[in-house]
């Protein structure tokens, strides 16, 4: 390899190292120096050996650095405000070009490499047996050969061919919170996971989490910065298994999200009657509203504004565990919510006979009800729902101690559309009950008579007047035998479900209902039925 020329002459074309391959002495690589302050006349280089390079800078006269490679020569200047000098071995013709940092002349140098080094390309001055050798990289250049750069730089994932409309039916399957992860990714996965039309519910559970900051992030996202901006797009709203939010969060979601439809605020201890006034006053069409677990709610009021329907919407209310909810809210929320066709107010134990006769009077439309667990209701309470007539489909008086056979029998001659029916712990319920319900209810499907005062005499009155029976629960029936258990089995051949834990049955009544129900599924304690 040839040497630069003194300072008062033209720099010449340097012979690639390749072409006399019985040299041993390494080829020099001058890098200049990063110096902003200084002139180009007084620029200082540093000497860099390797073996393979294939390339040499040098100064020329106008302070300058020389690259030549294959024929081709080309000058690269610091990154300090300069020229660079280029000039081509086979036309003479110089250009220059500026460079106004380090970058640049990095990217320069690098793109000179590659052209050096580009596979098919030939030069009078390379040994064609050695031009797919791929030169190691100066200092400070990460060590990659060109055949892996490219392929580093075509490399695609498959699922980005996929078109927007796909990608957003797969993201259509994922949680909140997975949406929120692969938002994460890329720019292209942040807009589409972001998509109005993915956030139509809105799921917001596990113990970690804080509903109150993921709800202000995500309207953040959807709605922007603008505190009056509203994502009518949200529909539905899951607060559950551990994650808790007050009433800020759900006052600041009611504002943005007027067209709610569904609502579920599990176990949030902290929410009070006035969060909930305010969700129920923005969000007028909700129809699913579920508290389960808010201790302090006791009532579902109106705010009086004369913009805002006096009436709710909602077709679907769970107050279980609300310990709040006496007589008195009963009937405000029964007033305000005439169109209730579901009511569940499990364990709420101020709720008496005064407040359930509230029920027919305000909500005659209601085809489910559930006082189970509230231990002061009596026979008068069935009395008035008796009012409900063929419209009550399903009754759950479970655990209510002071329920005998004089409520249940009103309750059957009156609603004898009835399709469920659980008097579970009513130990004053006995065979006249049951026989009453046989006859008049005909249309029965589940049946849950566990620890009450009934025998075989009244089970084979129910199986002979209702064999469309589905399930049925006899569980802690003392008086209930094998004879029962075979009546059952004969009439009713429909029986899915069976529930015969703690009863006197032997092997006999278990094989007479895997004779006759053969879908049947047994729930027993005896361990020689194994």
């Amino acid at each position: 390899m040839t040497d630069t020329s003194s300072s008062g002459s033209t720099p010449s074309p340097v012979v690639c190292p390749l072409a006399k391959l019985g040299r041993l002495s390494p080829s020099t690589v001058r890098l200049p120096y990063a110096n902003t302050g200084s002139p180009l006349r007084n620029r200082h280089f540093k000497t860099v050996s390797s073996e393979s390079l294939d390339y040499k800078l040098s100064p020329s006269e106008h302070g300058l650095s020389d690259i030549s490679c294959d024929g081709v020569s080309s000058n690269v200047v610091g990154y300090s405000p300069a020229y660079r000098y280029q000039e081509n071995s086979f036309n003479k013709s110089p250009t220059y070009q500026f460079y106004r940092n380090e970058k640049e002349v990095q990217n320069a140098f690098f793109q000179t490499s590659l052209k050096c080094h580009s596979p098919g390309r030939t030069s009078p001055y390379l040994d064609q047996g050695y031009h797919t050798l791929v030169a190691p990289s100066p200092p400070g250049w990460p060590i990659t050969s060109v055949c892996k750069y490219r392929k580093t730089q075509l490399k695609c994932s498959h699922f980005d061919k996929l078109s927007d409309n796909a990608i957003l039916r797969v993201f259509s399957c994922l949680s909140s919170k997975e949406l929120s992860s692969v938002s994460r990714v890329c720019r292209r996965w942040y807009h589409l996971a972001w998509d109005p039309s993915l956030w139509k519910t809105i799921t917001l559970n596990g113990e970690k989490t804080c509903a109150d900051k993921a709800i202000k992030c995500i309207l953040h996202r959807l709605c922007g910065q603008d505190q009056n901006g509203s994502c009518s797009n949200v529909r539905q709203l899951f607060v559950y298994d551990g994650a808790k939010i007050t009433d800020k969060g759900l006052i600041l979601l009611s504002r943005r999200c007027t067209e709610l439809t569904h609502v579920q605020l599990q176990n949030c201890p902290t929410l009070t009657d006035s969060a909930i006034s305010e969700l129920v006053a923005r969000c007028p069409c909700i129809q699913h509203l579920d508290v389960t677990g808010c201790s302090l709610i006791s009532s579902i009021n109106i705010i009086a504004r004369p913009e805002l329907r006096q009436k709710l919407l909602v077709q679907y209310l769970d107050l279980t565990d609300c310990i709040s909810v006496q007589d008195s809210s009963l009937r405000i929320i029964l007033r305000n919510c005439p169109q209730l066709t579901y009511l569940y107010l499990r364990r709420c134990n101020r709720i008496t006979d005064a407040g359930i006769k509230f029920v027919p009077s305000f909500c005659s439309a209601l085809r489910e009800l559930s006082v189970s667990d509230c231990l002061v209701v009596t026979d008068f309470a069935l009395y008035e729902l008796a009012k409900l007539g063929c419209n009550l489909r399903y009754l759950s008086v479970a655990k209510c101690g002071q329920v005998s056979d004089a409520g249940l029998k009103v309750i059957a001659k009156r609603c004898y559309k009835l399709r469920y029916l659980n008097v579970r712990g009513c130990e004053a319920v006995s065979d006249d009950a049951l026989t009453a319900v046989a006859h008049s209810c005909p249309r029965l499907r589940a049946l849950d008579i566990g620890k009450c005062d009934v025998s075989d005499a009244g089970l084979k009155v129910l199986a002979e007047n209702c064999p469309n029976l589905k399930k049925l629960s006899l569980r802690n029936c003392d008086l209930i035998t094998d004879r029962g258990i075979q009546f059952v089995s004969y009439y009713c051949r429909g029986l899915q479900q069976l529930n015969i834990q703690d009863c006197q049955i032997s092997i006999e009544g278990y094989k007479a209902v895997k004779r006759f129900c053969k879908r049947c599924i047994i729930e027993h304690t005896n361990p020689g039925f194994f």
